[in-house]
């Protein structure tokens, strides 16, 4: 008793010592209030908004999540901060209880706890409360359901990182899957290693974005998936698929575990994954050709409103009209709407296509972040309301929000009415005022019959919170009878699912044949699911025992049912690798499967570790492969490991001699990007076989065999390259390829081609590559003085030469001071790649003629001072945005897009914070403040001389590709001397120092500019 007051007190006091949440953000002005804010919807005919809640009862939701008794907890985050701050330690997050979901406005609000930082969700479940709050996920018991914690928070998980250099795209989302799993998401750019607190590093699961989840009785944390950019919103449907929303490269997305989607400009966490599944949506919201800013204002309104998407809800309530059930909602950011998507099955899986938007918020200060269907039906939308976008370059109100209720009350159609049972459960439900804790075993049976999905996955949770005594054999008896004799498919699969999620037995026989394909999918699932799934990064061993029900798999593999297949495919993934090898070689054997969405990739993944432990498998699956894709894989893969082990090449051959032309043009594809970067490769056995073998009258088949030939060392194949390099007749591609193959293999008339090469025009841009290679001050010089005999456009790779040796780097600097090369030619980037060969006489002769490039703090700062006088508001509006571009396009345009345009080493510029110059400012004068892990600068010394600055790209056991400021390029690892990575961007320091103050001043305000505009018109010419 005397503990029980203690902890009421403590709870008292935290409540009374709560920091006053104060407001960062300059603009002026207030939300609507939020009554007006709901009236002015608008809404389909029928629909009413109402404010559930609003400040100062909710401010800043973030988060939310719903509890048996038809409660709404919400996460409020006050921690967040702007972006020099980050997070606010002074301040703290808190989690709301919100009584009356079934009435227009909440009845009662109760704190649960206000003592948490960094909170991104909720959920409540398991006898108490689980928190996101990165870089941990903790639980806070509340046994006897009180709504007062019963003590500290428990740690239950560790290692959700927040880097320093990216306080966005943490984990967030806390959700109850439909197999009793806790599911949550994270972004790709805060890549984790999750263990319990004390979790060895070595044991601990790599987490590296998109969806994963952890099972709280079994003490088991999975990473799904990896990929995407940033996941803010996950639902599952009718059937049990999960569906998660995304930013920036694609928003909708199809959970398969084991997956490896699309990502932004980072590696992926696997080597040997290659390749990555691409959203599921077949359409943007906004028009990329001109990027996602162009879409603020209404300016993408006819395609969705922007690319920003958070929440997502897939409608199975019974309150809005059947033709809104089962497609997927997400609040657009931008476009302050929801965008709905109708997901359309289609092969293996899912697409998504956009069904039009009809539900939009009128309120400028509008920022949705999730939305749920609750008891009665209606749908709840979180709004943080604020006037920031993503990032909060500005600050952070926090003394607003609210929560509308969507609900429908017009005429109704007839529509699917209730089972009997599930329809004599709703007087029960009334009498005990909605709390479904209160109903008996058997009305939580029968509310797997009811339509709202709502009451199934709650009387779902009830039921496996219940201990063995309460939820027993008899209430287990009655929903085995439901999967087997239930007039709905829907409802056979919730009684299998609850059976699933609470462990318990069912007999198999009930989800054989004759069932449909998505409750044979979950049985599958269930089979399989205690064994462990392969890490994000590589396989995991297997060591427990094979479930004698994986016979299942095996004939099922080749039911007509593609979405059977892909859920045997990612099945692969928990196997040990001699199933793999049976139910890989079944699979492939689709050619219907060669397009799909998919399968190719997912099958490529779960068989990829064969390449490490039993390559020769490789070999057998491969031999009756239908798809081009995974046949394409394994070549590649088997290439990267032909001086290990030359067999499983070897044995690969011998089977393409005997296939058709297609099959060996996968082969040789796959051959090519294995020897990517190879200067030399020993000739397998079966080489010459192979090569009688391929059709004499397919002129691609055979270059691709002449190139692998002089890779081999054939003098025969190398002499025909000279003769196509050389040859003024054939194409301007042809020549270059062959040259390209020539510098590759370096024969030892390659500087003699090359300069002979170097006086004709669009090829010499190729030979500059070779002559690179050549330690001779005579070549730097050779080049330096010929460099205005290039054309405009093939300039950069004789700069790129000039600035990779010191004896080049000198001549190129003389033909600076002498006034025959352009200071500007010079960008920070050659200047930064001289100053790193240390050499203190070059680098002086660079201040002289370029310019200093200071890079110590006070000069950073004392520079951007004299920027902001000279940027004044004037300054920037007399500025010819136009000329801004140009130097756009000289500086940026290679690893920046912006509109659309440009290249893809560092971020999109067009969705940044550039309208602020103090963003711009830091950004450009001190880019390396900040550096993503992905995004650091990297310095590798080559046997031959050169020095090459750029980003890790790809990297294999044999080479290693960089992302130059210009060009990728790859190189044998024997051939570094030195490899450094610094803790700097690829973008270097000193960026403006080429231009003039004009320049500057044009190039900024273009930056800031809202909209694209024209180059000038000669620059257009």
């Amino acid at each position: 008793m005397i503990s029980r007051l203690l902890l009421l007190l403590t709870v008292a006091a935290s409540a009374a010592d709560f920091p006053q949440p104060y407001n960062s953000e300059p603009l002026p002005g207030l939300p609507m209030p939020a009554e007006d804010a709901a009236a002015k919807w608008q809404v389909p005919p029928g629909f009413k908004v109402s404010v559930f809640a609003s400040e100062p009862d909710v401010q800043n939701p973030i988060g939310c999540a719903w509890d048996a008794r038809g409660r709404l907890w919400v996460a409020e985050n006050y921690t967040y901060a702007e972006r020099p701050v980050k997070f606010d330690a002074k301040l703290r997050d808190r989690v709301v209880i919100f009584d009356g979901s079934t009435t227009g406005q909440f009845t009662k609000r109760t704190v649960f706890t206000d003592d948490v930082q960094h909170l991104t969700s909720v959920e409540v479940g398991l006898g108490g409360v689980w928190l996101m709050a990165p870089p941990q996920l903790l639980f806070m018991p509340d046994k006897n359901g009180d709504d007062v914690p019963d003590g500290p928070a428990e740690v239950v998980l560790d290692g959700f990182t927040v880097p320093a250099d990216n306080y966005h795209n943490f984990a967030n989302g806390l959700r109850w899957g439909p197999d009793g799993w806790l599911y949550g998401r994270c972004g790709h750019s805060c890549p984790g290693r999750i263990g319990a607190p004390g979790t060895p590093d070595a044991e601990r699961v790599p987490l590296e974005g998109t969806i994963w989840r952890y099972h709280p009785q079994r003490k088991v944390f999975e990473a799904l998936a990896c990929g995407t950019t940033n996941p803010w919103g996950h639902d599952w449907n009718e059937v049990g698929d999960c569906f998660f929303v995304n930013t920036v490269n694609g928003h909708l997305w199809h959970l398969i575990p084991g997956a490896h989607f699309d990502q932004n400009n980072t590696l992926d966490p696997n080597p040997h994954a290659y390749e990555t599944i691409d959203t599921i949506a077949d359409h943007w919201h906004f028009d990329t050709a001109k990027g996602w800013a162009a879409s603020r204002d209404g300016k993408a309104n006819d395609l969705g409103g922007g690319h920003a998407h958070c929440g997502a809800m897939i409608y199975l309530g019974d309150n809005w009209p059947d033709s809104y059930r089962g497609k997927l909602y997400t609040l657009n950011f931008h476009g302050r709407r929801m965008n709905i998507e109708r997901l359309e099955r289609a092969g293996s899986g899912y697409v998504g296509r956009h069904d039009g938007d009809a539900f939009f918020a009128a309120d400028p200060w509008f920022r949705g972040l999730d939305l749920t269907y609750g008891p009665d039906g209606g749908v709840f939308v979180l709004d943080w309301s604020d006037t920031g976008e993503c990032h909060e370059s500005t600050g952070v109100h926090r003394t607003s929000g609210r929560i509308y209720k969507i609900m429908y009350e017009g005429a109704r159609p007839p529509g699917a009415s209730q089972s009997d049972a599930a329809t004599a459960v709703a007087t029960a439900l009334r009498a005990v005022n909605g709390d479904l804790t209160k109903l008996s075993n058997a009305e939580l049976v029968k509310l797997h019959e009811h339509k709202n999905e709502w009451f199934v996955r709650m009387a779902r949770r009830v039921l496996v919170e219940r201990s063995p005594g309460e939820f027993g054999p008899t209430d287990q008896k009655s929903l085995t009878s439901m999967l087997g004799h239930a007039a709905s498919a829907k409802s056979r699969l919730n009684a299998f699912l609850t059976l699933h999620a609470a462990g318990a037995p069912y007999p198999s026989d009930l989800v054989g044949h004759n069932a449909d394909d998505f409750l044979r999918a979950w049985f599958m699932r269930s089979v399989i699911d205690r064994l462990r799934l392969d890490h994000v990064t590589g396989a995991v061993i297997q060591t427990d025992a094979v479930p004698r029900e994986i016979s299942l798999h095996y004939k099922w593999v080749h039911d007509e049912s593609a979405y059977l297949r892909l859920t045997v495919a990612s099945s692969l993934q928990r196997l040990p690798f001699s199933e793999r090898l049976l139910l890989a070689s079944s699979l492939v054997e689709h050619s219907e499967d060669a397009n799909d969405h998919n399968l190719s990739l997912i099958i490529w993944y779960g068989i990829a570790p064969l390449g490490d432990h039993h390559p020769l498998d490789l070999v057998s699956i491969a031999e009756g492969c239908e798809l081009p894709t995974v046949r394409r894989l394994i070549a590649r893969r088997l290439t990267e490991t032909l001086e290990k082990e030359p067999e499983p090449i070897t044995e690969l051959l011998v089977v393409a001699a005997k296939k058709p032309a297609a099959y060996q043009a996968d082969i040789l594809a796959g051959l090519a990007e294995g020897f990517t970067g190879w200067r030399k490769a020993p000739k397998p056995a079966s080489w010459d076989a192979f090569v009688a073998a391929v059709p004499k009258d397919d002129a691609a088949l055979q270059a691709r065999v002449r190139d692998l030939s002089a890779l081999f060392g054939d003098g025969r194949a190398l002499d025909e390259v000279k003769r196509i390099a050389l040859d003024k007749t054939a194409t301007l591609d042809a020549r270059k390829a062959a040259l390209r193959t020539l510098i590759d293999n370096r024969p030892d008339d390659l500087r003699a081609i090359c300069e002979q090469l170097i006086g004709e025009r669009f090829v010499n841009s190729a030979a500059v590559r070779g002559l690179a290679l050549f330690d001779d001050p005579a070549i730097g010089a050779k080049l330096a003085k010929s460099y205005r005999a290039f054309q405009n456009s093939e300039r950069k790779p004789v700069i790129d030469t000039l600035v990779s040796r010191p004896a080049f780097a000198r001549a190129l600097l003389e033909e600076i001071a002498a006034g025959k090369i352009p200071r500007e030619e010079i960008s920070a980037f050659h200047a930064r790649q001289i100053r790193s060969f240390n050499d203190d006489a070059l680098s002086k002769r660079l201040a002289e003629v370029w310019g200093e490039m200071r890079e110590s703090p006070e000069d950073k700062r004392a520079l951007m001072a004299k920027l902001k006088t000279q940027l004044t508001p004037a300054a920037l509006a007399a500025a010819d945005k136009s000329a801004g571009r140009v130097v756009f396009e000289s500086i940026c345009a290679a690893c920046h897009t912006f509109y659309g345009h440009g290249g893809q080493i560092g971020p999109d510029l067009t969705g940044s914070g550039r309208a602020n110059l103090d963003y711009l400012l830091e950004n450009i004068v001190d880019p390396g403040a900040v550096v993503n892990a992905d995004m650091r600068l990297n310095v590798v010394t080559l046997k031959d001389g050169r020095v090459l600055n750029g980003m890790i790209a790809a990297k294999t056991d044999r080479t290693l590709t960089l992302k130059t400021a210009t060009e990728p390029v790859t190189i044998e690892r024997a051939e570094i001397v030195k490899q450094e990575e610094l803790p700097m961007s690829l973008m270097p320091e000193g960026l403006l120092l080429a231009f003039s103050e004009a320049q500057v001043r044009d190039l900024i305000a273009y930056l800031m500019h809202p909209v694209q505009v024209p180059l000038p018109t000669t620059a257009a010419k």
